[in-house]
């Protein structure tokens, strides 16, 4: 990653992923970044192999989800960042409530599954609940397409 001389979002690269009334998250190629539209500060959440997919900010605007080859996790109160499990491939992320995410692995895939992550932010360590929910064999064999149903 190299310095920007302007802000992120203002790069000809950036593309945006996901954008909240306080956030917003997106990427210049493989970099992620989130971008504080109060404070105008701006960080880079992790670099990715390929460009990330998708991403989801929670509803306090304290932590954010970047998928791609795989899941990562920003929270803001620690300031940590860190690769969620070994899960690969994420296509698509929905936010339930305020911490809790559902993630969608490669729907053209055999490996293809819907995955629940809930997060406690109220501890010294935050702790990461992640469980599988089903496989999603819905759009195996069948065309890419933009909007997945799930």
């Amino acid at each position: 990653m190299h310095p920007l001389k302007r802000p992120v979002k203002d790069q000809p690269g950036f593309r945006l992923l996901y954008e909240s009334f306080t956030l917003t998250v997106g990427h210049v190629y493989e970099d992620a970044y989130c971008y504080n539209k109060l404070t105008t500060e701006e960080f880079c959440i992790w670099q990715f192999q390929n460009d990330p997919t998708c991403a989801m900010v929670g509803k306090n605007s304290d932590w954010c989800l970047v998928g791609g080859e795989i899941l990562v996790l920003r929270t803001f109160p620690d300031q940590t960042v860190r690769p969620v499990s070994n899960l690969k491939d994420i296509h698509e992320i929905k936010l339930i409530d305020e911490y809790t995410a559902n993630i969608l692995i490669d729907p053209w895939s055999e490996n293809s599954s819907i995955w629940q992550l809930e997060l406690d932010l109220n501890r010294a360590t935050p702790a990461i609940g992640l469980r599988k929910i089903k496989d999603f064999k819905d759009y195996l064999d069948k065309p890419y397409t933009e909007n997945i149903i799930w």
